[in-house]
């Protein structure tokens, strides 16, 4: 995958290792894992723009996920560190879409993405509300370009 940043900036949004007991019998890393190092992914790039579970909340808000795509390129394995970087691929007036990248830390290796557009909804009705303008000023500030995706 290669891109091309126009102004944007990717976010840092995860670093760990694979632990035994995240690892399947022949020390792959177990699938579900993967979804959840992209959703502890998710809440640190919400975080750039001023989002945090408690701030959500309190706005009487969710974020709620409504397409997730997963591109698995190559397993990991057991006690290998992984890396995430995120970034928005774009913002509307209620939504965001955005990528996580996860990296082997050791060989830089592209390992797998997730491509995820999400709404804010309401928590007393579950509708989609409109984006604060001050959450898609900061936003653009992390847009950046995927040109191709290998």
């Amino acid at each position: 995958m290669s891109e091309k940043e126009n102004g944007g900036s990717w976010v840092e949004t995860f670093k760990g290792a694979v632990l035994a007991a995240e690892y399947d019998p022949e020390s792959s890393m177990n699938s579900r894992l993967y979804i959840e190092r992209f959703d502890q992914a998710t809440w640190f790039l919400m975080h750039a723009i001023g989002i945090t579970p408690r701030t959500i909340k309190s706005d009487g808000r969710r974020i709620a996920v409504v397409r997730q795509v997963f591109q698995y390129v190559r397993e990991l394995r057991g006690g290998e560190l992984v890396r995430i970087e995120s970034g928005f691929i774009a913002v509307g007036k209620k939504h965001f879409r955005f990528l996580h990248r996860m990296f082997d830390v050791e060989t830089g290796d592209l390992v797998a993405t997730s491509d995820v557009t999400a709404v804010q909804a309401s928590l007393k009705n579950g509708k989609t509300v409109p984006l604060p303008d001050e959450q898609t000023q900061k936003a653009a500030k992390h847009t950046i370009t995927v040109d191709t995706i290998d």
